[in-house]
């Protein structure tokens, strides 16, 4: 049904089918139509069905043989409801919201259940350098600024009581040393010569923490720069350290989060990752019994013997659940995320 008015205020209903309403519908809708319409004027104009949009009867109680739907005035939708127009509410209200969001109709917003949200454990780094090159600190605020995991603050007076890190065997051991007594998942060594200069190579070595093995190794070559200048080595030297911190970035990010179980008190269970590293209030982890490194992959978890649900936190990065379905647990075991 198609509403207008001309310059008499004459009220002419047309269906939208092209058939006049019958004079036993203008008994019902009549009197309230006249409430909407605010026909003043004395120019009578063309209608078309594009000025026009239907929303819900609100008469259409009054009568059985109502028609659920009505056409009104656009102008009504776009500028609000006109006087006496409380009539129509409900329809307004849903128009509206309809031509409002025209442009975002068509877009649909569908919800992620909870439990099939997956959230991500960040692994606990440490770096360290080779020798006294001085390019630790400058290395470690280029991993932070990447948001690289959990960075540990770890200098060489807190290095230097774990001896000697010369050669391979050594950081292999060292690595898995810091993970028993930190929990540091990556440990990664920077290697250079005391004064580096350009054409040097400046090295970095990522080991696994939770088998002692070596997973990457990059080199990046130190550019030319006017060697009387001192400004320009530090900048040649922060562009070398800033491209080698995007590649371990790159790496971290597929390597796998393992925890330790660090105590077990009665049902709780206690783990070293919290908050910090982005554990959740009952996210599902896998426990495993022990595990190995496989040499040039990473650390392989060994036989699954559990769930743990997490219930709680304590402190800043550590937390504590409780068994789901397993066997007992052990200090030895590991846990991963499902």
């Amino acid at each position: 049904m198609l509403l207008s008015c001309d310059s008499e205020s004459e009220l002419t209903f047309i269906a939208a089918g092209g058939i006049v309403m019958g004079n036993w519908r203008l008994a019902v809708f009549l009197p309230f139509l006249f409430l909407l319409s605010a026909c003043a004027g004395g120019k009578t104009g063309t209608i078309s069905p594009t000025d026009y949009v239907e929303i819900d009867n609100p008469a259409f109680t009054m009568s059985k043989d109502a028609p659920a739907t009505i056409l009104v005035p656009k102008r009504y939708v776009e500028t609000g409801v006109p006087r006496g127009g409380e009539l129509l509410k409900k329809g307004y209200e849903v128009v509206k919201q309809e031509t409002a969001g025209s442009e975002s109709a068509h877009a649909v917003t569908v919800g992620v259940p909870a439990d099939a949200t997956t959230f991500t454990v960040k692994n606990t780094i440490i770096a360290l350098e080779v020798g006294r090159n001085g390019l630790l600190p400058l290395f470690q605020q280029k991993l932070k600024n990447l948001s690289t995991g959990i960075l540990l603050d770890f200098n060489l007076e807190s290095f230097a009581r774990y001896g000697s890190a010369s050669s391979q065997v050594e950081r292999l051991a060292l690595s898995k040393r810091l993970y028993q007594d930190i929990g540091s998942n990556l440990v990664l060594f920077i290697i250079a010569a005391e004064q580096s200069s350009p054409a040097e190579r400046i090295m970095v070595e990522i080991y696994d923490g939770m088998g002692g093995g070596l997973l990457r190794q990059f080199a990046a070559t130190i550019p030319a720069y006017d060697v009387a200048d001192p400004s320009a080595r530090n900048k040649a030297i922060a562009s070398v350290l800033g491209s080698v911190a995007g590649m371990v970035k790159e790496v971290s990010t597929l390597v796998p989060w393992y925890g330790r179980i660090i105590s077990v008190d009665g049902e709780k269970v206690y783990i070293n990752a919290g908050k910090e590293a982005g554990v959740r209030l009952g996210q599902q982890m896998k426990i495993y019994r022990e595990g190995k490194f496989v040499a040039s992959l990473g650390f392989a978890p060994g036989e699954a013997a559990g769930r743990l649900e997490i219930k709680g936190f304590v402190g800043p990065n550590g937390a504590y659940g409780t068994v789901t379905d397993g066997l007992e647990v052990r200090l030895t075991d590991v846990v991963g995320i499902e």
